[in-house]
């Protein structure tokens, strides 16, 4: 358990120890509720972030709240409490469900690249993460990829640079691989 948790662990923080983390890729589905509360604040965001945009495109969602986010971390972190062996997936479908709908939503559809690169940065990376995951899902692909969410990431940024009235989706779809 402990091997998977560091796991997770490196590959979420592995930009601040580019040249000391080995694995940067995890399986999502194993990642169980103990591990994700002993998850350091800054990896255990990030993965949350991921996991709200997976979990977003498996229940047809096509809108980032951060309001709805944050209660949504809240109440599967209120679940993992109590069901620490199970999978922090099951957390998700069984704290959140499919019905959930939120008060403000903010279409990803229609975010545009300047809209997005004028974010501050701890939202700009939520919607990195988020984005990673929900296209992540749409492949059927539950594995965390951290150094192909940073490769990514470099062309949508130069390319929505470049781009700024595209929509990020767009962006998205021309330069992630």
């Amino acid at each position: 358990m402990r091997c998977r948790l560091l796991l997770l662990a490196l590959v979420l923080v592995y930009s601040a120890f580019a040249n000391d983390a080995r694995a940067t890729a995890a399986d999502i589905r194993s990642i169980t509720c103990s591990e994700y509360l002993a998850m350091p604040a800054a990896p255990s965001s990030k993965f949350s972030a991921w996991m709200t945009g997976w979990f977003s495109y498996e229940s047809r969602r096509t809108f980032v709240d951060f309001d709805l986010h944050r209660a949504n971390v809240t109440s599967v972190r209120g679940w993992c409490q109590s069901n620490p062996s199970a999978s922090v997936m099951a957390g998700l479908e069984k704290s959140i469900g499919v019905t959930a709908v939120p008060n403000a939503t903010l279409d990803f559809n229609k975010i545009t690249c300047r809209t997005w690169l004028a974010y501050g940065p701890a939202d700009q990376e939520f919607v990195r993460y988020f984005m990673s995951g929900y296209y992540n899902a749409a492949a059927s692909n539950s594995v965390l990829d951290y150094d192909r969410l940073q490769r990514n990431s470099s062309a949508v940024v130069a390319y929505c640079k470049k781009n700024k009235s595209r929509t990020l989706p767009t962006a998205i779809q021309n330069k992630a691989t």
